[in-house]
């Protein structure tokens, strides 16, 4: 369901102020879902502003135009000429935002239709059990959306859910649940998700905001097997209506791993590294995204028998490049075609946004972290191509959306996917990172 659909359903609050002020708290996609909301009401003529209450990705991590440390007229300005824009304060953090001033919100609230305010934080888990003082709510907030990802479902509680401590102690007062053994190692469930959500939010702002329009928005749910399922079970949990809502943006991870190693001088791939082969470093860590659904399938390029037979054993898709000596657009092209070949005979519905993204075996250091917040920071930006860069210098790994496909079919020879990138960088997103360390290709000994 559209999140501006949602708005609609809950109905606006009679007798007050004409400007709605929308909460986004819990985890599992605010940031997505603000931007995505904003856009799509700026889209009707509506002036819309973004901001917090906590902290929020600076605008530029976010691939957009923002205001920061601007004053109330020159905010007005932006959203008069955008239709919508996320303002708020530098922060100690370079890469975070915070709040605005008192006197900023006012006029803003004043002469804006909607305010959409991040009002808590997650560290990226898909669910969360807020501690004392949070969320962060305005006193004249009209609706409160309380997002929870869908993808904490089937997974343990310590893997997915930020605040655990507090989570554990909801559920070691419900009594009907005989549970056994460490809370944390505990399957997610709709009904357990149930509980965390309406003992640790609605319960609370229920009391806090009475006023307030309170909705569950379940998010992610384009990756469950059966959505309205899921739904109607988290929604016997709870006393709010809970709405589900996807990402309708799928990633396919390509790993190629078939080059040569001429400057090497052997096979750097199967080199150990910290006791176990260069290649592996990263591809563990790929798994694990896969294994947690930020990425919807994983297939992996080599010309190396050895590392095609411990692919198998581990049941990672693996492709033999047979052409490896026409350069790395062969690989690039096989993966490609493997990886559309796959989503295909799984596809569930077309309306889905397909990604590619591209990463190399000989780059062990670049970490799970960084991977998660360049694709999360990505797919809220409206760009087709994104790449992970230091100091401004573009490198490894770069995602293309399925609409620059017949360009990267088209390489030949050692031509890579920066090819296409460079033809297109008025639609380029660049993820910086801090450690150069982690963008390194491992050439030689």
């Amino acid at each position: 369901m559209k999140l501006e659909e949602i708005v609609k359903e809950m109905g606006e609050l009679t007798g007050e102020s004409t400007t709605q002020v929308i909460s986004f708290v819990g985890a599992g996609g605010k940031t997505t879902c603000m931007l995505e909301l904003a856009r799509s009401l700026a889209k009707q003529g509506k002036k819309v502003l973004v901001t917090t209450t906590t902290h929020m990705e600076h605008p530029v991590r976010l691939g957009e135009i923002g205001c920061v440390d601007a004053s109330g007229e020159e905010i007005l300005a932006e959203i008069e000429k955008r239709g919508w824009v996320i303002a708020g304060t530098k922060a100690k953090h370079p890469e975070k935002i915070i709040g605005l001033p008192a006197s900023s919100w006012e006029q803003l609230r004043a002469h804006t239709d909607c305010i959409l305010v991040e009002a808590d934080g997650a560290k990226r888990f898909p669910l969360k059990v807020p501690g004392e003082k949070e969320p962060v709510i305005p006193e004249d907030c009209t609706h409160i959306f309380l997002v929870a990802g869908a993808s904490a479902l089937g997974r343990p509680l310590e893997e997915i859910c930020f605040r655990l401590k507090k989570a554990e102690a909801i559920l070691q007062k419900q009594e009907k649940f005989n549970f056994s053994g460490n809370l944390g190692k505990q399957t997610m469930t709709e009904q357990l998700l149930g509980i965390l959500l309406e003992k640790g939010y609605v319960e609370p702002l229920r009391t806090e905001f009475p006023k307030a329009k309170l909705a569950v928005i379940f998010n992610q749910a384009d990756i469950l097997p059966c959505a309205e399922k899921s739904k109607n079970n988290l929604q016997k949990m709870l006393t709010v209506p809970v709405f589900l809502h996807g990402w309708k943006k799928e990633v396919h991870g390509i790993y190629l791993a078939a080059g040569f190693s001429r400057r090497f001088g052997g096979n750097k791939l199967l080199t150990l590294l910290e006791d176990k082969p260069m290649y592996l470093h990263l591809l563990e860590r790929l798994k694990k995204l896969q294994q947690e659904k930020k990425l919807q399938s994983l297939t992996v390029v080599t010309q190396y028998e050895e590392i095609l037979d411990a692919l198998q054993k581990q049941g990672i898709q693996a492709v033999k490049n047979e052409q490896s000596i026409l350069g790395i657009s062969s690989s690039l092209k096989l993966g490609l075609k493997t990886a559309f070949y796959t989503w295909q005979q799984n596809c569930k519905s077309r309306a889905t946004e397909h990604y590619y993204m591209f990463f190399v075996a000989d780059q062990p250091f670049l970490k799970k972290k960084t991977i998660e917040e360049f694709l999360a920071a990505f797919l809220r930006t409206q760009k087709g191509i994104g790449c992970v860069a230091h100091e401004g210098k573009y490198g490894n790994p770069v995602i293309f959306h399925e609409k620059y496909v017949p360009e990267l079919l088209e390489l030949d020879g050692d031509q890579g996917g920066k090819r296409v990138l460079n033809r297109h960088l008025e639609d380029v997103f660049g993820f910086e990172v801090e450690e150069k360390k982690e963008l390194t290709d491992i050439d030689r000994r």
